[in-house]
């Protein structure tokens, strides 16, 4: 039996077991993570009629964004470069947007054969809006990546010519004491993710400040 993570309504992740069979077929992971998502939806809300209907025009994105992982605190710290897509380690992880019509009310975390996550209503429309504003600034043919710190989302965008923008949402954010929502360099994000590694008086360790990478 696999985990699959939910967070609803934006206030908690609760941890639902789901069984499901894996039988490789591409995009069956986000399909099974999304379907579980709505049988969670309806239950927690009694299934009344109205959420019923909207239920049904959820839709999941017609993209995905590839995640990619922080490598652990020392491959950080001794890393010599400036371009944090150098730094870091690709995953077969990638997230769709749940969609009801031109507003996002989620994300879909999953590989092409396992589900991961599903929910987010909280984070998923800021993740949304933080997309929205990349594609606005360099174009349909930036190459975004998401990567994990300490439970929030940073994107990663290069564009054709190589420019590096980071966004960060607003847990992130928080964490290395920059504005969520705000184009950063690589070198501004680096040196934040450096001071709290080697911050004294951190209240966690390195390898969970970095939300766990492969």
């Amino acid at each position: 039996m696999k985990r699959i993570t939910f967070a609803v309504l934006g206030i908690a992740t609760l941890a639902v077991m789901f069984s499901f069979s894996a039988v490789g077929a591409i995009n069956e992971g986000k399909r099974d993570a999304f379907n579980a998502y709505k049988k969670f939806e309806s239950a927690g809300n009694n299934k009344t009629k109205t959420l019923q209907k909207n239920n049904v025009n959820e839709t999941l994105s017609d993209y995905s964004i590839d995640s990619a992982h922080l490598p652990d605190s020392e491959a950080i710290k001794s890393f010599k470069g400036s371009s944090i897509t150098d730094l870091l380690v690709p995953s077969d992880e990638k997230l769709w947007f749940i969609m009801e019509g031109d507003n996002a009310k989620g994300i879909v975390i999953a590989t092409d054969t396992e589900p991961i996550q599903a929910g987010l209503e909280k984070t998923g429309p800021e993740l949304y809006e933080m997309y929205k504003d990349i594609i606005q600034e360099y174009g349909k043919d930036v190459q975004v990546k998401y990567s994990d710190y300490a439970g929030g989302y940073i994107f990663v965008a290069v564009d054709s010519n190589g420019n590096e923008g980071i966004w960060l949402e607003e847990r992130a954010a928080k964490l290395l004491d920059l504005s969520p929502g705000t184009k950063y360099s690589s070198e501004q994000v680096l040196e934040s993710i450096n001071d709290g590694l080697n911050s004294s008086d951190e209240d966690v360790s390195d390898d969970d400040l970095l939300g766990g990478g492969n």
